[in-house]
This record gives structure tokens, C-alpha cells and sequence, in this order.
């Protein structure tokens, strides 16, 4: 549930006022200052006062401790302007053995640069109605479809130092294996989310993109959101870069037993995989996958039927047992080659069949797809039926990605 956010001047958007001047003009709604919202936010700061900082309940499970806390936090802009300060509660999650009295102390929970890699800070909206940061978790809360008191939003720092930044309903937060990201086809319920990692967080407008977005509830462009619509037999999802809107719909059906038949996806962007080994509710529902289908030992992998690349997860509605040479070998190469053709600007339209029905482990895996030209409407390549049997020794030959160009000039 996360993407890399690129190195490139045009981030922010070069219109940086076009948020900023409908949020002057709402000022007083939002409840910060007018001039904290005037300032560029990479300039706003967070600024704890760590004498005020007390830490509640503390527990240590598996090697990672989780405590309660809360401090007071003023905000800055340039000129000396600070708003009055704001009781911050928060929920801090860190490795058990960096969680001394001192690093607890040192966190703050709105500034990235204080948590220690492996660390997540875990920001409840119902906390902070009332307070000047109303209105941008309103907004946040907004955008994930749920009322202000069921908003989570956690900012945790990857082993590699990037920031990650998620929102989304506290649900899936709490108890992601039962009803959200990582729980079984029978037991899932919708559910939205944003995710956004910060591959340089100390950069000026990166800096800038986090600020915005504790201050006014603007997702950075860069953001995903991913959103699941849940009725029988089916889960349909879309997965969509906030800045550009680009979607990649997919729906993966199951049969009564919520055993998967398949998946349909139109595909217009790559997500990528930046971020998938920090993704900590995908992991577990890969372990756990792994060990509900005892596959230690077997040969086979936990397969995706579309890789985290174009959707970002989505947890066992998207795995199935695959024999690990077909894995790393022929379905990585035609999934190559469906990226190869969105960095060309197409749109991959496929369809895949786990054959037969009613099996856990499928025999066979059927991928049928075309290409089209979103401008012209044209189809560039529709290639035959591929069947693949679920096991060693399959082939797949993909088209080079120099011929592409080429048979999208020819298309008509």
C-alpha cells in the first residue's frame, strides 16, 4: 500500500497557491492562523515541548513495545508567528530495544526527523476535534470516507529511512487480518486508504508535502489511494495516483467457499513496488498465507495474481500457491512486459482464470490481455489465449521493449 515519492522539481505542483488559497480563505474554519497557512509549508515547523511530554500505558510483545503519550505541540511559521499549543495524544509502536525512557521522551509525534527507524507514530482524528488541526484531519478523513472520530493516520520510519504515511479507517489499522487489507475473501469489508512514502524526507519539498498535509489535509500528489467495494463472490478495488488520477481498476472474484477463480484489471499506471518490503500488512498476510497453505518446503511461492507493482497488495484476495520457478521466471517476464507497455503510455486490459475452480492450489493459469492506445482508441497488440500449467518448465518469450514503440505507431 505505498509508492516512492520521485526527485523532481516539479513536486510540490508548480501552482502551490491553488490549495493554499481556498485554505486562506478558510481560516478561521481551519484554526490555524493566518499566517501559518500563508507560509511556505516547507518552513512551518512542529515544535514539541518536551518538558510537557508524559507517557501513558506501555506494553512490550514480540520484541517491539507500544506506549500512550502526549505533549504539548506549538506551530511555527517564519517571523516569529507560533499558534497557541495543542495537546497532541499519539501511540507510539517501536523495536523494543531502542524504546529507553529517553528515545520515548524525544519523539515528537508531527515531526519525522525525531522517530528512530522501525518506529510509527499512530495519530487518531477524534483526538484533535476542537483543536487547529480539525479541519485537516476533517479533510483526511474526507477523503477516506469515514467520519472524523474513526480516521487513523500513522507516519512510521522504514528500516532505509524512508517516511511512510497512511490514513485511512482505524479498522484496518486495529486489526488488519480481520475485515481489512489482510483478511480472507469472506471476510472482508470495503474499506479506503492513502499511502505515501517519502523516499527523502529531508528534502525541501517533501518536507514541504508532509507539512501540507498535517496542516491542511492535501494529500501529497504522489499519494495512493486504494480503495475495496465488497459483495459476494467478488472484491472490486481501485488503485489511484492522487497528483495525476491515474487508476488501475481490478476485480478478483472467489467462489462460494472463498476459494479465488481469477481476476479482470484494466491497467493505466505502475504504482511500483518502492516500499514493499517496509509494508508490513502485506508481510503478514504473506507469512500467514504461507503457512495456512503449508508452503515451507513445497517449491512453491506465494504467487500474486497481480504483482504488488500495479496494485499495491490487497492480501490474500490476490495470492495462490505458484510453483516458485514459474514465479520468478515466466510470470515475472509477462508481468514485465505489462510495465514495459504503461511506460509507453498504453493501457493493459487482461483478464486471468485459475483453472480449475474449487481447488486452493490451481493446475492451470490462463492470462488473456490487449493493448490500447488511450488516444486513439487503437489496438496495438491482442495476443492469443497463454495458458500456463502451474508448475517448472514453463516458457514465456516477452516482446521486446524496443519493438513497442514502433507497433503502437503501426496500430490502428
Amino acid at each position: 500500500m505505498s509508492f516512492a515519492l520521485p526527485r523532481q522539481e516539479n513536486f510540490p505542483p508548480p501552482d502551490w497557491n491553488r490549495p493554499f488559497a481556498a485554505l486562506r480563505a478558510a481560516a478561521a474554519d481551519a484554526g490555524f492562523d493566518p499566517p501559518i497557512l500563508q507560509a511556505d509549508p516547507a518552513e512551518v515547523r512542529f515544535e514539541a515541548d518536551m518538558q510537557s511530554v508524559r507517557i501513558g500505558e506501555e506494553t512490550t510483545q514480540h520484541r517491539r513495545t507500544r506506549f500512550e503519550a502526549s505533549a504539548e505541540i506549538a506551530v511555527g511559521a517564519p517571523g516569529g508567528h507560533a499558534q497557541a499549543p495543542t495537546t497532541a495524544r499519539y501511540r507510539v509502536d517501536m523495536p523494543a530495544t531502542a524504546a529507553t525512557p529517553e528515545a520515548m521522551r524525544a519523539i515528537n509525534p508531527f515531526d519525522p526527523d525525531t522517530l528512530p527507524a522501525g518506529a510509527t507514530v499512530r495519530l487518531d482524528g477524534g483526538d484533535y476535534a476542537g483543536t487547529p488541526f480539525e479541519a485537516a484531519f476533517a479533510e483526511i478523513a474526507r477523503a477516506n470516507e469515514v467520519p472524523l472520530d474513526r480516521l487513523a493516520l500513522t507516519i512510521g520510519r522504514t528500516r532505509e529511512g524512508e517516511i511512510r504515511v497512511m490514513s485511512g479507517p482505524a479498522s484496518i489499522f486495529d486489526a488488519p487480518t480481520e475485515h481489512g487489507p489482510a483478511s480472507q475473501p469472506l471476510d472482508r469489508e470495503d474499506f479506503s486508504q492513502h499511502t505515501v512514502l517519502f523516499d527523502d524526507p529531508g528534502s525541501r519539498d517533501q518536507r514541504a508535502a508532509f507539512n501540507a498535509l498535517l496542516l491542511t489535509g492535501t494529500q501529497p500528489d504522489a499519494a495512493v489511494a486504494l480503495r475495496e467495494d465488497v459483495s459476494a463472490g467478488r472484491v472490486d478495488a481501485t488503485i489511484t495516483e492522487v497528483g495525476s488520477g491515474e487508476t488501475n481498476e481490478v476485480t478478483w472474484t472467489f467462489d462460494a467457499e472463498g476459494r479465488p477463480t481469477g481476476a479482470e484489471a484494466t491497467l493505466t499506471w505502475e504504482p511500483s513496488s518502492a516500499g514493499r518490503d517496509s509494508d508490513a500488512v502485506e508481510n503478514a498476510a504473506q507469512s500467514q498465507f504461507r503457512t495456512d497453505h503449508g508452503l515451507k518446503g513445497s517449491g512453491d511461492h506465494v504467487g500474486h495474481m497481480l504483482a504488488y507493482r500495479f496494485v499495491n497488495g490487497h492480501g490474500p484476495i490476490n495470492m495462490f500457491p505458484q510453483q516458485g520457478g514459474f514465479n520468478t521466471g515466466p510470470y515475472a517476464r509477462i508481468e514485465q512486459e505489462w510495465a514495459d507497455w504503461l511506460a509507453q503510455g498504453m493501457e493493459v486490459r487482461l483478464s486471468i482464470e485459475l483453472a480449475p475452480e474449487g481447488q486452493q492450489r490451481p493446475d492451470q493459469v490462463r492470462l488473456d490481455y490487449e493493448v490500447i492506445d488511450p488516444d486513439r482508441q487503437a489496438i496495438v497488440y491482442d495476443p492469443a489465449l497463454t495458458v500456463f500449467d502451474n508448475e517448472a518448465g514453463q516458457v514465456y518469450e516477452r516482446i521486446a521493449r524496443n519493438d513497442m514503440p514502433g507497433m503502437i505507431e503501426n496500430a490502428s
